[in-house]
């Protein structure tokens, strides 16, 4: 167990300026402060970059202490995060078309997310200074890795999350001991000896650096044509430009191009972009399920906007259809079970290669930031679409158990669109499956209340009416 100090015993990181990313004011360090008081954009720390080299003897980020904030030894809480792999992509890379493809693959960290980077960086401070709790507010990821870090470090963690969390990040808080509460939005307030934890935090996106300063040494201190990213708040896109520049100036010019990916349904920094705009218009709240990304006024995103035009990027957004295919792909072909946020920088460099944005003759390096496995329901989804075994699968999973009757009338309806009595005649000549055909109409309902299948067109034929049912794409994927 760690040792608390009082507060106003510490003087660490007090030294340290914090700089608007978007109008360059000024600040006093505090863990209070989150965004800047006059323009309400995301603030960095001012850290004198000491070292870009490699520490071996420390572990997980504190590798990297040289271009961190301080913290002493004593406090410095690591699970082993970072050296995450970089893939060197065979299989990926003939496919789209392109000389070079490395993917660094964040989803073997810790918690599976490449935020415990960052939460390494924010518990160690908040142990520092002798802060009792941590109170989160989180779409999943960010919640479940303070929640570990924060039982390592023996902090109490409380976390908010929305309705619409993903149910394995949930898995993950719970056990990890922190108390949740749900909530319909998120709302900052200050509670005494409590240090609140956002993805917009100063903290947070300091760490965040390591990243591209790992991917350069396991490069040999050689640098990308293009580095691709998914972008949300803006901060990993921000943070990765500030780590360029650091890079440039130490050790190599720079002319790596930074390319931010957005979905479809929540896009605010790339509409900003494709209008030539230097500020973000926010968007009414995404209902699309790539929630980690879905931040419709995010707070790096006039910082993420001049990172990527500054070094000639781009920015771009791709559809659902289109990650869940890059997460597919990136199973099929190299290994790595990505969650559909994490899945954002393969479905972007695929649609700009086609697009001859990314020529084929570059390097590329796309990073992948979460893993599959904390999004059971889209999982869930892919192998019902990929295997014949869906029906197990709702089993197994806890689902809508599938009788015999009811498996019987998703075949049939397989083969083609049918009304109540050819069901009820097909059950019993095809698969010996003799019911009343009321009990054929409430097997259909219960089949219809669950999505798998849907009425279609009627008929009169005769005088009499004919409802026609027919799968759904769910029921299809069943079958």
């Amino acid at each position: 167990m760690y040792k608390y100090y009082p507060i106003y015993r510490l003087t660490i990181m007090l030294d340290y300026i914090l700089k608007c990313s978007k109008c360059g004011s000024t600040f006093n360090f505090s863990i209070e402060r989150k965004l800047c008081s006059k323009c309400e954009q995301g603030l960095w720390l001012e850290v004198k970059t000491l070292s870009l080299d490699k520490h071996e003897g420390e572990q997980g980020i504190w590798k990297y202490g040289g271009v961190l904030p301080n913290v002493k030894r004593e406090f410095r809480i690591s699970l082993g995060e970072g050296d995450s792999p970089l893939q060197n992509s065979l299989r990926i890379r003939e496919e789209i078309g392109v000389r070079e493809l490395w993917i660094k693959d964040e989803t073997i960290e810790p918690t599976g997310s490449y935020l415990d980077r960052c939460s390494a960086l924010f518990v160690s401070v908040v142990l520092s200074m002798g802060y009792e709790k941590i109170l989160t507010y989180s779409t999943g990821n960010l919640g479940a890795s303070i929640a570990a870090y924060s039982s390592r470090a023996g902090i109490k963690t409380h976390v908010q999350v929305r309705p619409t969390i993903d149910l394995g990040k949930l898995y993950q808080m719970i056990i990890y001991g922190a108390e949740v509460k749900v909530v319909e939005a998120f709302r900052e307030k200050k509670i005494k000896n409590t240090a609140v934890a956002v993805e917009y935090d100063p903290l947070i996106n300091e760490a965040k650096k390591t990243i591209m300063l790992e991917t350069f040494f396991q490069l040999n201190r050689r640098l990308p044509d293009y580095i691709i990213l998914p972008m949300g708040e803006g901060g990993l896109v921000y943070a990765t430009y500030r780590m360029l520049k650091d890079i440039s100036r130490s050790s190599t010019s720079c002319k790596t191009r930074i390319i931010g990916v957005q979905s479809e349904d929540c896009k605010p920094i790339v509409n900003s972009f494709e209008k030539g705009l230097d500020f973000i218009e926010p968007e009414s709240e995404s209902r699309g399920r790539i929630f980690d990304v879905s931040v419709s006024n995010p707070k790096f995103g006039v910082a993420a906007l001049r990172a990527i035009r500054e070094t000639k990027g781009t920015a771009v957004s791709v559809g659902e259809k289109e990650v869940f295919e890059a997460l597919s792909l990136l199973a099929e072909k190299e290994g790595i079970l990505a969650e559909p946020a994490g899945s954002l920088p393969i479905a972007g460099l695929i649609k700009l290669v086609k697009e001859g944005i990314i020529e084929r003759d570059s390097t590329v390096i796309c990073v992948v930031t979460g893993s599959g496995l904390k999004d059971p329901k889209v999982m869930k989804e892919i192998a019902h679409r990929k295997s014949s075994l869906g029906a197990l699968i709702e089993e197994l999973s806890g689902g809508f158990r599938l009788s015999p009757t009811k498996t019987a009338i998703l075949r049939l309806l397989s083969e083609k669109n049918m009304y109540g009595y050819q069901i009820w005649k097909g059950l019993r000549e095809k698969y010996g499956i003799c019911v009343k055909i009321p009990t054929v109409y409430q097997h259909l309902n219960e089949l219809i209340g669950k999505g798998y299948v849907k009425k279609g067109e009627s008929k009169t034929v005769m005088g009499r009416r004919r409802e026609y049912y027919s799968l759904t794409e769910r029921g299809e994927a069943l079958v």
